[in-house]
Parts: C-alpha cells; sequence; structure tokens
C-alpha cells in the first residue's frame, strides 16, 4: 500500500548512496641502513588500520602495491611512499624526515596511507591507449579467377616500440613537517665535581668547560679547581688544593653519552704550621672515561650528570720536611685509581 501510494503521488524512493570502499593493496616495508630498529610491518598496519577507523586495507592479492622504505640519510630518517599499479605505473608518491623518532616517523607514514586509501578518486588515472581510427568499410571483393588473379598481399607493419612507463606524478610534500637536522653547535658548561682519591680525603669545587657538539659526538675541554675538605694529615694542618685540565670526547646517544678523557693535575699543599711538612706542588697524569646523562630543557640549554673513574698514570704526594726522621718520607700519595661524580648545565652558544 505504502508503494502504490507513493507511485500515485508521484514521489520516487530515495536510496541512500553506499559508503565508498577504501581502496586495497599490498604493503612492503623496506627498512635500509640505519634504520633496522625502526618498528616493523605489523606496527605500520596496525596504525594505518587505526587511522581508517579499523579497516585493515592490506590484501596481499591486491593489484596496487605500496612500497614504504627507510633509512638514514646525512643523521636523519628519511622515509618515501610509492604506489604503483599492476602494471607497474607509478600512482602516486610521498616523502617524510624526521631525526631520531623512528617510530613517530613509521606512525606518520600510516596516516598518509589511510588518507590517501580512503580517498582512492584523488588517484591520477593510468595513462589511456591512443585511440586507434576506425576501419573504413570496403565495397565487397571480387573472387579470384584465372581471369582476375588475387592482388598481391601488403606487407606486415613493423612492430611498434615498447612502450615506456609514464613519469611518477608527485604529489605534495607530507602535511607533517620535516624535522631540520642538528648540526654542529658550539657548548658551554658550568657545574660542581666531587673528587675521591684525587687529595686526601674529599676534593670538591667548581668546573667550566667549553666544546663543540654534533648530532652524535662532541669534544670538550674542561678546567677544575677542587680544594680538600679534609685540614689535617697525620696531625699535620694543612690545606690541599688542585687545579685539574682534561680534554674529553664523547659518543650521545639519545641523552646517555660516554667519554674518554685524558687529565693533567697540579696539586698543592702549604702546611699551616711549617714543621711536620713541607709546601710542595706536584703534577698528575691520568687517563680514563665517564659515563653520564645529558637532559635536555631546551633546545640550547641541559642539565648533565656524570661519574668519572680515571687510573693514575703518574700519582702526586704531599712530601715531609727533609730534615724529618720518620722513614716514610711522604705523608700522602695519590692513589691509583681516582673517581669523580659532576653535575652542572650546558648551554649552545
Amino acid at each position: 500500500m505504502a508503494a502504490g501510494a507513493l507511485s500515485v503521488a508521484g514521489v520516487t524512493p530515495v536510496r541512500a548512496e553506499p559508503a565508498p570502499t577504501p581502496l586495497r593493496v599490498r604493503i612492503e616495508l623496506i627498512r635500509g641502513p640505519g634504520a633496522e630498529d625502526c618498528p616493523d610491518e605489523p606496527f605500520l598496519r596496525a596504525e594505518t588500520a587505526r587511522a581508517m577507523g579499523g579497516v585493515d586495507p592490506y590484501d596481499a592479492e591486491a593489484p596496487f602495491t605500496m612500497t614504504a622504505s627507510i633509512e638514514r640519510r646525512h643523521g636523519k630518517l628519511a622515509a618515501s611512499l610509492f604506489l604503483r599499479d599492476g602494471d607497474g605505473h607509478g600512482r602516486w608518491a610521498d616523502g617524510f624526515s624526521a631525526r631520531d623518532d623512528c617510530k613517530v616517523l613509521v606512525t606518520a607514514m600510516a596516516v598518509s596511507i589511510a588518507l590517501l586509501l580512503d580517498d582512492a578518486a584523488e588517484l591520477p588515472a593510468p595513462p589511456a591507449a591512443p585511440a586507434r581510427p576506425a576501419e573504413q568499410a570496403m565495397p565487397p571483393e571480387e573472387p579470384c579467377s584465372p581471369e582476375r588473379p588475387c592482388p598481391p598481399k601488403p606487407a606486415p607493419a613493423p612492430p611498434s616500440p615498447p612502450r615506456t612507463a609514464s613519469p611518477v606524478r608527485a604529489a605534495p610534500r607530507s602535511r607533517a613537517s620535516p624535522v631540520a637536522g642538528e648540526r654542529f653547535r658550539w657548548v658551554a658548561g658550568l657545574g660542581a665535581v666531587t673528587g675521591i682519591g684525587l687529595t686526601p680525603g674529599v676534593a670538591i669545587g667548581p668546573a667550566l668547560s667549553i666544546g663543540g657538539r654534533w648530532p652524535a659526538w662532541s669534544v670538550a675541554l674542561e678546567v677544575r679547581g677542587l680544594a680538600a675538605l679534609s685540614q689535617e694529615i697525620e696531625e699535620v694542618p694543612m690545606s690541599v688544593s688542585l687545579f685539574m685540565t682534561n680534554a674529553a670526547v664523547c659518543l650521545h646517544r639519545h641523552v646517555l653519552f660516554a667519554c674518554g678523557a685524558v687529565e693533567l693535575g697540579m696539586l698543592r699543599a702549604t702546611p699551616d704550621v711549617p714543621l711536620g711538612a713541607a709546601s710542595s706542588l706536584h703534577l698528575g697524569v691520568g687517563l680514563g672515561g665517564r659515563i653520564g646523562v645529558d637532559w635536555p630543557f631546551s633546545k640550547t640549554l641541559s642539565v648533565q650528570g656524570y661519574l668519572g673513574v680515571v687510573p693514575t698514570l703518574a700519582g702526586t704526594a704531599i712530601s715531609r720536611r727533609p730534615n724529618d726522621q720518620m722513614s716514610d718520607s711522604s705523608l700522602w700519595t695519590s692513589h691509583d685509581i681516582a673517581g669523580t661524580l659532576g653535575v652542572g648545565l650546558q648551554a649552545s652558544l
């Protein structure tokens, strides 16, 4: 009855348009040099399905193939997407770059793929074959006879040269802005250092440094001035200070770093009452390393903390007075291994 009433009234029922079906593709993920630790293909599939509302657009039997590749170039990660059809014609391309976070880069690739497959109408049409001219109608030929021999057949036309694939139309650059690669910069540091084994007891003091930083490594020249907290050595009151300079080369991995360093130290001991010891000045040499954390606050400021161990190559000592009758001529000698603990701020210049 409802259909009849609609027919009498001249109303045509409106049918809902079906939702467009996303384009299905085969996926190829290539992790090149420097990108071996990037997320794998299952992660890319899951992120694409999540961006498409739970729809997995990947099908191993699909005629289209999406090739996603990641590699490290000039200190940063570079990713590219390339879609081709079953004939090998390029249909779409895109590119991305990031400094270190490969997970964010793969997620951005998944979002770009989802946006493309959700609206497959944006794809350029494949190159069309040239239209062949319509064959002209020919009058019927008379049958061959002895009086009318058949005309010779024309020689076959030479084969046409193979067609080349049409150039790929590069799509606009990624919606995500590329991250500029980190370059060399000058850095300066100010901190405090605690030393054990460098002087009698524990020593503390300030440290200043200047150097250069690249994305993966750095070099620095540092000076320190330490004062021993111990004011008495074997009942001899004295003040002990140590001036140090060192050169360090460090490797950086995210917020962690490890360094090798050469240290030169000048130890000075001055007795308050020059009866049991003589004033002295000694040079010490050490070769060691350190490990630490460099936590950035901003693009130009970070806080550092590190622990260093220095085996002593040429130690220092505090001697007794020359006329002292003691069998041992030294009040104190440096340890074979010394340790330092430092914390401070580092700023980019």
